[in-house]
């Protein structure tokens, strides 16, 4: 690779930027990938892609607001396709595991906005995010497993 400008039994000499860290074979598979990804958006259209995640992100809201004890956090519009939620008193994490052993993906904790959730004194959220190639079905699914959890948890 090119990342060593010289080495002897004494010392390695690194080369300078960006290269000594481009160790090995470039990412070359990644860049084709990424290449039919974004024909396949082009194709799809942005507004279609944003239109079908909002379609997923309005019915998980519209059905997990149905739960007993159920919190959105940032019931705004507009929006991403992502919920963020509570359910009571129930920890996030407790939720999150429950979930993970349906099989249903989710992310639990601060999300990197510790000080958002200190300010709204939660211990963090669980937090469903939708994308085009999900379906209505999985976001059924999310919400009957969020519905056995709390039953489970409660």
């Amino acid at each position: 690779g090119e990342m060593i400008e010289t080495v002897t039994f004494e010392k390695t000499t690194y080369n300078s930027l960006p290269y000594k860290f481009e160790a090995g074979t470039p990412h070359i598979e990644g860049v084709i990938a990424l290449g039919a990804a974004i024909r396949w958006m082009q194709e799809v259209g942005i507004d279609n892609i944003q239109a079908q995640e909002e379609k997923l992100r309005a019915h998980a809201t519209m059905e997990l607001k149905k739960i007993d004890g159920m919190r959105i956090i940032a019931d705004v519009e507009p929006k991403t396709a992502v919920v963020s939620f509570l359910v009571g008193d129930i920890h996030p994490y407790d939720i999150g595991t429950l979930l993970d052993q349906m099989g249903i993906a989710v992310r639990t904790g601060h999300h990197c906005t510790e000080p958002v959730m200190t300010h709204f004194q939660i211990p963090g959220t669980v937090r469903a995010s939708f994308a085009v190639y999900n379906t209505m079905e999985e976001v059924d699914a999310l919400v009957a497993g969020v519905k056995r959890a709390a039953t489970i948890l409660q």
